[in-house]
Formats: C-alpha cells, sequence, structure tokens
C-alpha cells in the first residue's frame, strides 16, 4: 500500500511538462485544464503533501475545502467522502482513491467497525496557498 501512495506521490511531482494533469473527478464537475497544462514553466511550480490520516471507527474530518486538487487514498478499512455543495457521496474502501474538488466543502466520515486509515495527498501552486483546510467556523 505505501508504494502506491510513493508512486502517487512520484506521478504528481514527475509528471511530463508536455502532458496535461489528470482530472480526477469523483466527486463535483470535471476541472477545467488549467494554465499549467500548456505552460511548463507553470506546471514546475507545484508543490505536493502527502500525509497519513487514520479515523476511528465513526470518527470524521472537520468540514474543510482547499483552492488546490485533493486525494484520499484509503489503504484500510472504509471512508464516506462528501462534497457538502452538491451533496454527491462516495463510499471508498481499501484499495481505492477519492478526489475533492478545490473549492468545494468536504467531509470524511469512517464507516463500519474499522478504524479508516488513508492518505491525504494535496496538490497546488508551489507558494503553499493550495492547501487551505478550515471548517465552518472559520478555525
Amino acid at each position: 500500500m505505501r508504494l502506491f501512495a510513493w508512486a502517487a506521490l512520484a506521478a504528481c511531482i514527475c509528471a511530463a511538462p508536455t502532458l496535461a494533469a489528470p482530472q480526477i473527478s469523483a466527486l463535483g464537475t470535471p476541472a477545467a485544464p488549467t494554465a499549467a497544462a500548456s505552460d511548463p514553466q507553470a506546471a514546475a511550480a507545484v508543490r505536493v503533501a502527502m500525509r497519513q490520516e487514520t479515523l476511528p471507527p465513526g470518527g470524521s474530518l472537520p468540514e474543510h475545502r482547499q483552492s488546490g486538487e485533493r486525494y484520499l487514498y484509503v489503504v484500510a478499512g472504509r471512508l464516506k467522502v462528501s462534497n457538502l455543495v452538491t451533496g454527491e457521496e462516495q463510499v471508498v474502501e481499501a484499495g481505492k482513491m477519492a478526489a475533492e474538488q478545490p473549492g468545494d466543502w468536504h467531509v470524511a466520515v469512517a464507516l463500519g467497525a474499522q478504524a479508516a486509515t488513508f492518505y491525504v495527498i494535496d496538490r497546488g501552486p508551489a507558494d503553499g496557498a493550495a492547501t487551505t483546510a478550515a471548517n465552518n467556523d472559520g478555525n
């Protein structure tokens, strides 16, 4: 499982400048092509961050949104990812991945009796402004 996470991270970082970034749209509408897809220098100015999270059964991530792309790769357990703007929900099991649309509010909840362990992969501008997690009260 860690091998997949490292491969995903490497793919995000080492994407060839002539290739457009993949537009995964598990939740929400497909994203429009970005300037980075046609400008090699813009493609080089990308920051990718990855962290592992574990939620106990019934546990959840607070409501959040980010301006960049976010992917969730589930290693163990089941995770329900909800787009609070569109109302779309997706149940993601071990070995599967979900994508969150930039700018929309999301929440993730661990389903079942097993803890959910997953990787959060954020991709955005190199200045670090892409990942802005926040909850409803602005904290």
